[in-house]
């Protein structure tokens, strides 16, 4: 059995003002930097499937570095390459190209 917490009334207080400041912040947040922070992640990620596409074009039938400095990067990119091909294969909708973003609106 736990023993019962006595809370003071200035320290109910100091938390419910945390709480309340913590909320305004992410209010803040969601407000100002979470549309920039949702494209960036959006950008490296089209980034990364490229680099991956480029370095294992090679073994799909696609030329586009020559196969030595492929190849000594292929040891590295070996962990990645299950969420690489999950990214690159999934059903995609029509309208979740940037494009039909409002941006704002």
């Amino acid at each position: 059995m736990r023993p019962i917490r006595v809370v003071s009334l200035g320290t109910r207080a100091r938390m419910r003002a945390r709480a309340a400041l913590r909320a305004l912040g992410e209010i803040f947040y969601g407000a100002t930097g979470f549309e920039f922070e949702r494209e960036t992640a959006r950008m490296r990620a089209d980034l990364e499937n490229l680099f991956i596409f480029m370095l294992m074009g090679d073994m799909l039938g696609v030329p586009i570095l020559p196969p030595y400095y492929s190849l000594r990067v292929v040891p590295f990119l070996i962990p990645t390459l299950p969420g690489w091909r999950r990214r690159v294969l999934r059903e995609r909708h029509p309208l979740e190209k940037d494009e039909f973003d409002l941006h704002g609106l």
